[in-house]
């Protein structure tokens, strides 16, 4: 440290002292260097070109960018921290981090050596402003005088969050605040006026992961969605995106421009007699008048309206603009059209202007009831349920396709891309956006293969925002708000209105979809492709993406998804087992060879001499024998397929397909191939089977041709169903 400026009295300091001294700025070994260019970030032409020595860095030019990123996010502000020479510091410090290939800081050993983004840097000077803040009100005179014990009460206060009555912060957020504090010690060499003492580290001995208490991969430990909250959002969504929509979307087109604020300065009769003659087609017409905007009321009041006034929610600026063309009523015109308006006001009452002729549609809980799909709405109540309705559109995606926020955020309207026949008449449904996270500036242009409900949903939400081109679909909002709104929606008048099931309160974020979609994608029989979203028994394709492309973005959620099947399909062969020990055994062709290695399995356990942990050595044990049989295992809707031998798989065969490494499901006859089984828990699609299948058999209508076909599947689904029950309850 070169320059060291004079100590001060210790004091507490609310104002800022001043501008960074010259001196002390060119004393610093990144004096006059321009930010942008230095950091290695690409600018648009005209962009603003921030230096180091200011103390605002406007880097909201910055090319590549997310499209959601808020304007203060593209912003380094460090104005507001109060000592000038504590500024200069965190300057220092953000810049190094921003430019780890400059000479000053390859000399660090410890300097990181990532390259950091502008939203980086901008919450970093948050952080580092905090920080600097706090050691000024501390009454210390220099970084120089920080102990251990000025960073331990500062931990403390950032876990309990700054606001008052505030819950205490996630690990992720304390460990945010905390990183300035330790790491600014690894970077001494470069701060020119002010830094911590030499040899001084704050929490030498532990790392950022175990001060803050953070977990290695918290990933593991978020929680799915509640299944009492999951279905009705998805079934919510699906309605208002499918059913509701469309028509939300029309409405919109027609709601009329308010910015017109002409005004005409004096009225004559002219412009009377027109008001009277639109007036006079309300009432013939029987229509109620324009309702104004809700937020209109209030003002009235304030501007001396009387509560009880008649023409109090009156939009009479919108009659106005029927009748003259001109955008709004001076207040003293008013006395001059009252009369005509109250007249016409008693006789067909108020209204919302849009929604009034609404379409009839099915009730979501009763399908053969059709009910309007809104009430009549205001011009802030249509724009209210346009933006639930984006908001949805959100909820939908993320739901349905696994993808992050930051890939939310990086929809535009070009996204939905046009849809792809395959073989057998089915299409695929893709969307482009860009993978964000973990990868340099500017993302990485990414595709994901999604359901068309998902797909329809960006297509929707493009069109309510008006979004082209390159022109942003979702604007950044926390998936929490946008739930919700959701939930205030569907659980209010208009929700229940529709026959919506109401959402009871839970949370629900971005990371607990994605790992509600990774379970589901994992428990449902068949894997990959015959997942179904709640309530709507839709297949789900959008795996398709992942298995094509397991490099891509949805890696990450097909390894959760890999992991959760492998868990799920241990279980299942553990309980599969138990149900053996009980005395319940497997049926089907495949049962005798599935039996037999359980009585393997059963051997091995009671030959075992666990010694003293008895019951802890027996279950890992058991747990580790019936992992190599479970890696076969593969969920079909009515048996179990043990998939240890390709070329014995009948569904191969059918195919000629012999040396494949998965089974197909879609070719699955469970009763003739042997390597599949039954048990207690499909006894219930066997007997549906039989019931449905009876039904037909019984209708004098149904083709003889027909029945001759039907009688066997139902014969072979009653021999099933025999054997499934004599032999979990005899035995075997």
């Amino acid at each position: 440290m070169n320059a060291r400026r004079p100590r001060r009295s210790k004091m507490i300091i609310t104002v800022a002292t001043g501008p960074i001294p010259h001196e002390w700025a060119a004393a610093s070994p990144f004096a006059g260097l321009e930010v942008c260019a230095t950091a290695g970030w690409q600018v648009t032409a005209g962009s603003p070109v921030p230096r180091f020595d200011e103390d605002f860095w406007d880097c909201s030019g910055v090319v590549g960018l997310p499209k959601g990123l808020a304007y203060s996010a593209r912003c380094v502000n460090f104005a507001k921290i109060v000592d000038p020479a504590l500024r200069l510091t965190a300057k220092e410090y953000v810049f190094a981090l921003l430019a780890p290939e400059h000479e000053s800081v390859l000399a660090l050993p410890h300097a990181n050596r990532d390259h950091v983004k502008p939203p980086t840097a901008s919450h970093l000077a948050k952080a580092t402003t905090a920080w600097m803040n706090y050691v000024t009100g501390q009454g210390l005179s220099c970084l120089a005088e920080v102990l251990q014990e000025h960073c331990d009460a500062y931990r403390l206060m950032r876990s309990q969050g700054l606001r008052k009555n505030s819950r205490p912060v996630s690990a992720a957020t304390l460990a945010s605040a905390l990183q300035p504090v330790k790491e600014m010690a690894d970077y001494g060499a470069v701060f020119s006026v002010d830094g911590y003492r030499p040899g001084f580290k704050p929490w030498p001995k532990q790392t950022m992961v175990q001060l803050v208490g953070r977990k290695v991969n918290p990933a593991g430990d978020t929680l799915p969605v509640a299944e009492e909250v999951f279905a009705p959002t998805v079934a919510a969504a699906l309605f208002l995106v499918e059913t509701v929509g469309p028509l939300v979307a029309a409405e919109y087109g027609t709601l009329e421009s308010r910015r017109d604020s002409q005004c005409k300065e004096r009225i004559g009769d002219e412009e009377l007699a027109a008001l009277q003659g639109v007036l006079d087609r309300y009432v013939r017409e029987g229509s109620p008048l324009p309702e104004c905007n809700e937020r209109q009321v209030p003002r009235r009041i304030t501007r001396g309206w009387a509560p009880q006034d008649p023409m109090l929610r009156l939009d009479f600026n919108a009659l106005w603009r029927q009748a003259t063309g001109y955008g709004s009523v001076f207040d003293a015109h008013i006395p001059l059209i009252r009369p005509l308006l109250v007249q016409a006001l008693g006789r067909v009452g108020l209204a919302g202007a849009f929604g009034r002729d609404a379409a009839l549609i099915p009730r979501a809980d009763d399908p053969k009831t059709l009910v309007p799909w809104t009430a009549p709405l205001t011009a802030d109540g249509l724009r209210d349920l346009v933006q639930v309705l984006v908001g949805t559109c959100r909820i939908l995606v993320a739901a349905l396709s696994g993808m992050r926020a930051s890939e939310l955020d990086e929809l535009t309207g070009d996204s939905a891309q046009e849809p792809v026949q395959v073989s057998g008449g089915t299409s695929r449904f893709r969307l482009a956006s860009k993978l964000v996270k973990g990868k340099p500036l500017g993302g990485i242009d990414e595709q994901w293969v999604v359901l068309e409900p998902a797909w329809r949903a960006v297509k929707l939400a493009a069109q309510l925002r008006n979004a082209e081109g390159e022109d942003p679909v979702f604007s950044a909002q926390q998936l929490s708000y946008l739930h919700e709104r959701l939930r205030e929606w569907v659980n209010g008048e208009a929700g229940q209105g529709l026959g919506l099931a109401a959402i009871p309160p839970g949370p629900v974020n971005g990371r607990m979809l994605r790992k509600t979609l990774a379970l589901e994608l994992a428990h449902r029989p068949g894997g990959l492709l015959a997942s179904k979203i709640h309530l709507k028994h839709i297949t789900v394709v959008t795996t398709e993406g992942y298995a094509m492309r397991p490099g891509g973005s949805q890696g990450s959620l097909l390894a959760e998804m890999e992991r959760e099947a492998a868990g799920h399909q241990l279980e299942l062969t553990r309980q599969a087992f138990e149900d053996f020990r009980a005395g319940r055994m497997p049926a089907g062709p495949g049962a005798r060879e599935l039996i037999a290695a359980f009585e393997h399995i059963d051997t091995q356990l009671k030959d075992h001499d666990a010694g003293t942990a008895t019951v802890l050595d027996s279950d890992r044990r058991l747990e580790n024998l019936l992992r190599q049989q479970s890696k076969h295992l593969h969920l079909q809707a009515a048996n179990y397929c043990w998939f240890r031998d390709p070329s014995r798989a009948l569904c191969l065969k059918l195919a000629g397909t012999p040396t494949a490494d998965k089974p197909l499901a879609g070719m699955c006859d469970s009763a003739r191939c042997p390597q599949a089984t039954h048990h207690p828990c499909h006894l219930p699609v066997w007997q549906s089977q039989v019931t449905s299948g009876k039904v037909f058999l019984d209708n004098p209508r149904f083709p003889k041709g027909e029945k001759t076909r039907l009688s066997v599947e139902v014969e072979r689904a009653q021999r099933v169903t025999n054997e499934i029950i004599v032999a979990s309850t005899s035995g075997g």
